[in-house]
C-alpha cells in the first residue's frame, strides 16, 4: 500500500511559523497568553498536500480542554495558492503571517474557503476539505480561570480510501456520498491499529514510550512501585536498570536508585562504617548511640529538600523495604534543614540558620521569645516616656 501523507504540529516551530494573537507557544503547544481573560486566535501554515483537488481524510488533535466551548476549530481548504485582497494579490502564507492585514479582513477573504467548524475536536473527519492545500484557525476561550491548550495535532492529507477495494457500481457516488464517508470510520480505525503496531518498537524505549506503557516497563524490570515516581526520573532509572540489575542488593544498587528518586546522592551508614572508630572511644560511642543497631541495618540519610512533603518520603520509605536484602534493616532519616534539639547536624548537609521559633512544650504551654520579650519592653518604655511629656506639658 502507499504511504499515507500527514503533517504533525508537536514542536515549537510548527506554531511559531503561523499567525498568532494572545495566544502564546510552549513546549507543549499552544496556550493563552499569561493575563487573558478572553480569547485568543492561532491561524496555522499552509499545509501542501501536493495534489490537486486533493480529498483530506482526518484531524487528530490533543487538547487539554474545559467543556466544548474553550476550543473551536475552523478549517479551510483550496486549490489557490493566491487570493484577492482589495485589488492586490496575495500569497495565503503572506496573508496568514500580514501583521498589517486585520483579522477582521482575514476573516473576511478566508470564508469562502471555510469547510468545517468544529467545538473541542479530537478525532473529526474532513470530509468537506478537498483541495491541495488546507490550514486551520484555532480559537482558545478562557474558562472562569481554567485555560486550554493544544497538545499535539496530526492532519491526514489522504487515506487507502475501502471504496477502491469495492465494485465499481459502489464507486459511482464519489468520495462524498454516504457510503465513502461511513467506511471512513472504519478507515481512521485502520490507520490508527496500523500506526500502533509500526511504531511498537518505541515502546521498548523507556525515553519514548508512552506513560502507560511505561509502567508495564518497570514491572519487567522488578520496580513494583513504579507508579510512585515521577514519569521524568522514571525513564531515567529504567533507561540503565537492565546493568544496574546485576548488582541488586549492593550498596552501589542502593545510592543509585535513591539518587535517582530523589535528585541527589544520599547518605549511607553501614555498621561496618562505624567500627573503623572502634579505637577512639568517645567517638565510637557517640555514633553507636545515634547509628550503630547491629551489623545487619543500615541508616539511609536523604535532606528533607529531596522529599519535601510526606507522601514523597513514604513512597521513598516503601521503595526502600522493596530494594533491601531480605536479611537486612535499613532505616530512613530525614534531616530537616536547621540546628534543632535532639536531630543530628551536618557541616554542608543541613546546618543552616532557620527563623527563630518558640519552643512548644505540650501544645498549650511555650518559652517565650527573648526578642519578643525584649520588644514589649522598648515598646513598654517608649509609652511611658510620653505619658511623662505629656504630663510634663500639661504641669507647666
Amino acid at each position: 500500500m502507499d504511504q499515507i501523507k500527514y503533517f504533525v504540529f508537536n514542536k515549537r516551530k510548527d506554531y511559531e511559523s503561523g499567525y498568532r494573537q494572545k495566544i502564546a507557544v510552549t513546549e507543549r503547544g499552544l496556550v493563552l497568553e499569561e493575563g487573558v481573560s478572553e480569547n485568543g486566535i492561532f491561524i496555522s501554515r499552509l499545509l501542501d498536500s501536493g495534489v490537486e483537488g486533493n480529498q483530506w481524510h482526518r484531524a487528530v488533535i490533543q487538547s487539554k480542554a474545559y467543556g466544548d466551548d474553550s476550543i473551536r476549530f475552523s478549517f479551510y481548504c483550496s486549490d489557490e495558492a493566491q487570493v484577492m485582497v482589495d485589488g492586490s494579490i496575495y500569497q495565503w502564507e503572506e496573508l496568514i503571517r500580514s501583521s498589517e492585514i486585520s483579522l477582521e479582513k482575514k476573516h473576511q477573504v478566508m470564508e469562502q474557503c471555510l469547510v468545517h467548524i468544529v467545538q473541542n475536536p479530537q478525532d473529526i473527519m474532513l470530509y468537506r476539505a478537498r483541495g491541495r492545500y488546507l490550514w486551520m484557525e484555532i480559537q482558545l476561550f478562557c474558562q472562569t480561570g481554567f485555560f486550554p491548550e493544544i497538545l499535539h495535532m496530526k492532519i491526514y492529507a489522504g487515506n487507502r480510501s475501502f471504496l477502491s477495494y469495492l465494485p465499481t457500481i459502489y464507486q459511482t457516488g464519489g468520495r462524498e456520498d454516504f457510503l465513502g464517508r461511513f467506511l471512513g470510520m472504519f478507515e481512521a480505525v485502520y490507520q490508527d491499529l496500523d500506526e500502533r503496531i509500526a511504531d511498537s518498537t518505541k515502546q521498548l524505549d523507556p525515553m519514548t514510550a508512552e506513560p502507560e506503557f511505561l509502567r508495564w516497563l518497570a514491572k519487567w524490570v522488578g520496580i513494583s512501585n513504579a507508579h510512585l515516581w515521577q514519569e521524568k526520573r522514571l525513564r531515567l532509572l529504567l533507561d540503565g536498570i537492565v546493568r544496574k540489575n546485576l548488582i541488586r542488593g549492593t550498596r552501589e544498587y542502593t545510592e543509585h536508585m535513591i539518587s535517582t528518586f530523589t535528585g541527589e546522592r544520599p547518605f549511607i551508614l553501614e555498621y561496618s562504617d562505624i567500627e573503623e572508630y572502634r579505637g577512639e572511644t568517645n567517638a565510637y560511642k557517640c555514633l553507636t548511640q545515634s547509628y550503630a543497631h547491629g551489623p545487619y541495618e543500615v541508616n539511609v540519610l536523604v535532606r528533607e529538600q529531596s522529599v519535601p512533603s510526606p507522601r514523597e518520603q513514604q513512597a521513598l520509605k516503601k521503595m526502600i523495604e522493596d530494594m533491601k536484602p531480605a536479611h537486612i534493616r535499613m532505616n530512613l532519616i530525614v534531616l530537616r534543614p536547621g540546628i534543632y534539639l535532639g536531630q543530628n547536624v551536618y557541616v554542608g548537609v543541613n546546618s543552616t540558620l532557620v527563623a527563630y521559633e518558640r519552643a512548644n512544650l505540650n501544645g498549650v504551654a511555650a518559652i517565650p521569645s527573648m526578642v519578643g520579650m525584649m520588644s514589649a519592653m522598648t515598646d513598654t518604655m517608649i509609652e511611658e516616656e510620653k505619658k511623662d511629656e505629656e504630663f510634663k506639658k500639661l504641669s507647666i
